[in-house]
């Protein structure tokens, strides 16, 4: 009987030990520099697992793109028959050479971040969200023919989100646009709308 109890108690302790070990440091890194707690949604989780976004107060990442950004004729077209729609960076929000040109940014009422990034494999590239005064529905109806004709092309609908993703001129594309969540955004609007462009 006393043996029994030693076993449980070295079983507890062990996994007290292994929980500090493994779970405190998880715990700490969701803190930032100012100590207070940050949050991730789900869709934003996967992307943070594979992106180091650089902390500089210019906000530049540790490696720039190198692979010229080529728009097909096809992409080009739809973005030229959408022109009212598209996002002109008079006042400087989006990232360092933010590839507009390729992914435009439609129907924006404001941006929300904008930073140039670089992944754990060391490959640049920039991720982009904003928020429309346009439905959801209105928001892929330009994604959608601006990426279903380039590779990898896939597109998915989980409850309210919808998510496309495809490779254009050496880079990984995907967006997701949902409803707004004002409490979340901070921002009021219809859409929002989370581009994350990738060198590959």
């Amino acid at each position: 009987m006393k043996l029994r109890y030693i076993l449980i108690s070295v079983f507890i302790i062990a996994i007290l030990i292994v929980g500090t070990i493994f779970v405190f440091p998880k715990l700490i890194k969701n803190t930032n520099t100012s100590g207070t707690a940050s949050t991730t949604t789900p869709a934003t989780a996967q992307q943070e697992q594979t992106t180091n976004t650089t902390n500089t107060t210019s906000n530049q990442p540790s490696a720039t793109a190198t692979t010229t950004v080529t728009v097909p004729q096809e992409m080009q077209t739809v973005i030229d028959t959408n022109t009212d729609e598209i996002f002109v960076d008079n006042s400087k929000k989006l990232a360092t050479s933010y590839p507009n040109q390729l992914i435009p940014l439609y129907g924006v009422l404001d941006v929300a971040d904008s930073y140039q990034i670089t992944n754990a494999n060391g490959d640049p590239g920039w991720t982009t969200t904003y928020v429309s005064g346009l439905a959801t529905g209105d928001i892929v109806s330009f994604y959608r023919p601006l990426l279903e004709n380039q590779s990898n092309y896939s597109e998915d609908t989980v409850s309210d989100s919808t998510y496309l993703d495809a490779t254009v001129s050496g880079y990984s594309i995907s967006i997701t646009v949902s409803p707004n969540n004002s409490q979340k955004t901070d921002m009021p609007g219809n859409s929002s709308v989370t581009i994350f462009i990738e060198q590959i």
